[in-house]
């Protein structure tokens, strides 16, 4: 962020040089291998500023002469050659006259003009810069209140699943039913802490594969030999990964026979169809 802020003031900096050619070679070269890879918001600036130095080029205009110096300089001409000495002296006595009367009348205009466009065009520049600055800052304010949002987001949702696990090891009968991976994935495995008596689990994965946009894992609790549902759940990574689950089916250690684990179409299936990934026998876990 540092690198980004110094990047950008540099900038900033040669880009008002530059547009009022006030940069030295050695700086224009330098600003112009800056533009080449300028982001959008500085490429807007250097837009902005070059387009407020054009109007400022054409803000002042160079004088005529007014048209009541070229009519009197004819009137002269047609008087005749008898009086052509003493008309020079006047046209050149009115030509002095007129120019201290246009003098009088327009010699501070362009100068003020150019001095207002420049002074116009240096506030311009400070609006765009703190323009540029404050909207640099909100970006990143933004982007840090975001990630902090999803820290904590992800802070609550850890936080939830240890109070469901406390709640669930609180209880008086708690068993832990052991899956392992199957050939389909024999990393894998899982544990499923199981209160029967109040029908509430809590099941932990690892190794299993990240499911397609179109797939989700489904739970299935095998009760008296047959296969029912206990529930859909998405991985997206192979790490650890925790799940309340919430539509156990009904059933006791006398009638459960093992927990499994498969692939199925998203939203879940009401029979297992896909391949089985982890399988837990209630048998063997009573046994050990």
């Amino acid at each position: 962020m540092a690198n980004e802020n110094s990047n950008n003031e540099q900038f900033e900096e040669l880009c008002a040089g530059y547009v009022l050619h006030a940069l030295d070679e050695k700086e224009r070269n330098r600003f112009e291998k800056m533009l080449a890879d300028a982001t959008d918001d500085q490429q807007r600036l250097y837009q902005e500023l070059w387009s407020a130095a054009n109007q400022l080029a054409f803000s002042v205009q160079e004088n005529e002469p007014s048209d009541a110096l070229k009519k009197r300089i004819m009137d002269t001409v047609k008087s005749g050659s008898d009086r052509q000495e003493a008309s020079a002296t006047s046209i050149e006595e009115e030509e002095a006259q007129t120019r201290d009367e246009e003098k009088e009348d327009s010699f501070n205009w362009p100068a003020l003009a150019a001095a207002a466009s420049f002074a116009l065009l240096i506030v311009s520049l400070s609006l765009l810069f703190y323009s540029f600055n404050l909207s640099s800052e909100i970006s990143n304010q933004e982007t840090v209140i975001a990630e902090q949002k999803t820290t904590i987001t992800e802070l609550k949702s850890k936080l939830e699943r240890k109070e469901e696990m406390l709640a669930i090891l609180g209880s008086r009968d708690v068993d832990m039913v052991v899956m392992a991976g199957l050939e389909v994935n024999p990393d894998g495995y899982g544990k499923v802490l199981w209160d029967s008596e109040n029908q509430r689990a809590l099941l932990q994965v690892s190794n299993l594969p990240a499911v397609p946009k179109n797939k989700d894992y489904q739970l299935w609790i095998i009760r008296n030999n047959k296969p029912v549902s206990a529930g859909v759940f998405a991985v997206h990574d192979t790490s650890n990964n925790f799940f309340k689950i919430e539509e156990m089916a009904k059933a006791d250690e006398q009638s459960a026979n093992a927990f499994a684990i498969t692939m199925e179409p998203k939203g879940g299936v009401p029979q297992p169809t896909g391949d089985m990934y982890l399988l837990g026998d209630m048998q063997k876990n009573s046994d050990s």
